[in-house]
């Protein structure tokens, strides 16, 4: 495997508009593929949605670009302060209102994971996987960030974004 030059230890995951964030560890110990493939893309920004059926997440939708998903720290049942990569095969399929992005070759929903009871077993298309690649080091701030996550939900997605960037 082709090793970064600069390995970065932790990134921020932000929502813009309500200005705030998180730091997250990046696991290389655990998935140095993932975390290679997500940090050669950052800084990425994109609409925040909040999910549906996995519950306490919020995400964002990338197109693919020369990345190839395979799996590492693979997880059904993510826990608070877990960043995921979800791939997603190439479809028509996306939230509503989603912008048009190219998904001929797939789609990369990266999820963060605010709060217990989620599972990636149910959804229209049914149970669903991706690599844990960035964990919270802070329970304090897991529930902070919560707070603001679970403010996505009840007041809306709109406008709002979702920034992953290598932390200073």
């Amino acid at each position: 495997m082709e090793r970064l030059v600069s390995e970065p230890s932790f990134v921020r995951l932000a929502l813009k508009k309500r200005q705030a964030s998180i730091t997250l560890r990046l696991r290389w110990d655990r998935s140095p593929r993932t975390c290679s493939a997500v940090v050669r893309r950052l800084p990425v920004a994109g609409q925040v949605w909040h999910a549906k059926w996995a519950n306490n997440e919020i995400y964002t939708l990338l197109p693919v670009d020369q990345e190839v998903f395979s799996p590492e720290w693979i997880s059904a049942y993510p826990a608070p302060g877990d960043l995921m990569y979800l791939p997603i095969d190439p479809t028509p399929s996306r939230p509503i209102g989603a912008p048009d992005l190219d998904s001929s070759k797939g789609l990369i929903d990266v999820a963060y994971f605010y709060d217990r009871g989620t599972n990636l077993l149910v959804g229209p298309s049914g149970a669903h996987t991706g690599n844990i690649f960035a964990t919270a080091i802070n329970p304090a701030e897991v529930e902070e960030f919560a707070k603001v996550c679970t403010d996505v939900w009840f007041s809306g997605a709109v406008g709002e974004q979702l920034v992953l960037e290598v932390a200073s």
